[in-house]
């Protein structure tokens, strides 16, 4: 998961460079100074001093906030009411200073922004996102600007638009804003050890949105090592770094456009179980596979869980959906496969969920989030893409698994080919016992993900070893028959 972390005191400009940053590399941009606003208009608006805690607490317990996209623009609804038109009014700067000075209120901002963030890769920007929110965040950045020209910035957007405002209180505000944040007693506004300062006082927007997005890549180049080690820890790098994100071309955001157009998550499988019928049975005679362990799978049936499977071709993605999903399916597939107008259909009728790997595939996510939550179950391919060398050999695995499992408590199932389906010739498929990742149950952090992961892999390891053994019986047993 990719989240970008943008500090810097108000005025900096990061509202602007975020969302800029966001739209150009394929992320989702969360302003997460309009959610402190957005509680200061609610509290003014029920009569609320923003600065009262013992006020401000009991409107939090009852308060519905809810962040969504319209149009591609955030817009933000509490208690159903959409705040999003009044937040920038000049009173709102200094009512959302006092409100985000209440501990109370940072604290649930920031369960609100972890929670959004870890499940979408995003660009955060705020006070404290480096240093609190998000302190695993894969590049943090600290804007900062002169108090001067920073009141200026602000004078020319509201004069802009109209409103009358005096040059020198909007400085004052802003120097005695600078004060507040800086001193208040949960995450005060101060700049990451590892974050990147970046003065754009002589800057323009443009020359601001550049060079962040040059810091980004800087920083996930870091993380790739050359090309000539091919040592196991450089192969590790490499597939997590595959999960960085870098910009779409115009090609791929046309394609992308095509497949969002035509995609929606499938609701009803009358299409698929009609297939079933005739499918399964070709695919059984073409390309027998023994399922091992089908006790496994039952034993998580009617409830959500997540199955995770080696790949080594297009013909084993359907077996296991057509043995163990019988009422309907839902699998993670290449986003390409879904631009031809026909095989798009026919997969989105399969149930399939298209997944642009490399890159920030919100849409992807929102949907394998939904089919979890409402208790369906999904399999995924962990290593990301297939195996061509048709080894017992796995890539390293995408912590895309872990963070579904984690995020919706859903239990695992590993699942695992012994050899790659070929044309009549007999085949295993073992399935193991459900696991769960309940030790990191409400645990984000970048460090419980790669210990989580480890677990999943680990597991799909020990199915390796069973279907293994239990060929290597087979045979045994095969050849004891023959010398009799």
């Amino acid at each position: 998961m990719i989240n970008i972390a943008i500090d810097g005191p108000a005025g900096a400009g990061k509202s602007t460079v975020a969302k800029a940053v966001a739209k150009q590399m394929g992320l989702t941009y969360l302003d997460t100074g309009a959610m402190y606003r957005a509680t200061a208009y609610t509290a003014l608006q029920a009569g609320i001093d923003v600065s009262d805690a013992e006020k401000v607490e009991p409107m939090l317990a009852d308060m519905k906030m809810d962040i969504v996209f319209e149009q591609g623009a955030q817009q933000i609804y509490v208690n159903g009411v959409n705040t999003t038109p009044y937040l920038r009014e000049h009173y709102m700067s200094k009512a959302a200073s006092d409100i985000s000075a209440l501990p109370c209120v940072r604290y649930k901002m920031v369960d609100l922004q972890r929670e959004f963030a870890s499940s979408r890769d995003v660009v955060l920007d705020g006070r404290d996102i480096g240093t609190f929110v998000l302190p695993d965040a894969n590049c943090k950045i600290f804007m900062t600007a002169t108090a001067e020209e920073r009141a200026n910035r602000r004078y020319l957007e509201l004069t802009e638009k109209g409103q009358s405002v005096d040059r020198d209180a909007l400085l004052a505000d802003i120097v005695k804003r600078d004060y507040n944040d800086s001193h208040r007693e949960v995450a005060p506004l101060k700049q990451a050890d590892d974050a990147i300062l970046l003065d754009t006082t002589d800057m323009s927007i443009q020359e601001v949105v550049d060079k962040v997005i040059s810091i980004v890549e800087d920083k996930l180049k870091e993380e790739t090592p050359s090309s000539a080690d091919s040592s196991q820890a450089e192969k590790k790098t490499q597939s997590e770094s595959v999960e960085q994100v870098r910009p779409l071309t115009r090609k791929e955001r046309k394609a992308e456009a095509r497949v969002k157009k035509r995609y929606k998550l499938e609701q009803k499988f009358g299409f698929y179980r009609f297939l079933r019928v005739f499918l399964h049975p070709l695919q059984a005679l073409l390309w027998p596979t023994k399922l091992i362990g089908l006790e496994n799978a039952e034993a998580v049936a009617g409830r959500n869980a997540i199955f995770t499977c080696n790949h080594y071709s297009k013909v084993d993605t359907f077996l296991p959906c057509f043995a163990i999903f019988k009422r309907e399916a839902h699998i993670l597939a290449k986003a390409e496969l879904f631009e031809n107008a026909f095989g798009g259909w026919f997969l989105h009728k399969m149930g399939a969920i298209p997944v642009r790997r490399g890159q920030a595939d919100i849409d992807s996510v929102k949907c394998v989030l939904k089919v979890l939550k409402d208790g369906g179950q999904l399999m995924i391919f962990p290593e990301g893409t297939r195996n061509k060398e048709g080894t017992q050999d796995m890539a390293e695995f995408k912590s895309g698994t872990a963070r579904f499992a984690i995020k919706t408590k859903s239990p695992v199932v590993p699942m695992l080919y012994y050899a790659p389906p070929k044309l009549f010739k007999r085949n295993y498929l073992y399935i193991g016992k459900p696991f769960e990742l309940d030790e990191f149950y409400g645990d984000r952090s970048h460090d419980a993900m790669e210990r989580a992961t480890d677990i999943v892999r680990q597991k799909m390891d020990e199915v390796r070893e069973l279907v293994n053994a239990y060929v290597a019986q087979k045979n045994q047993k095969k050849r004891k028959g023959g010398e009799k």
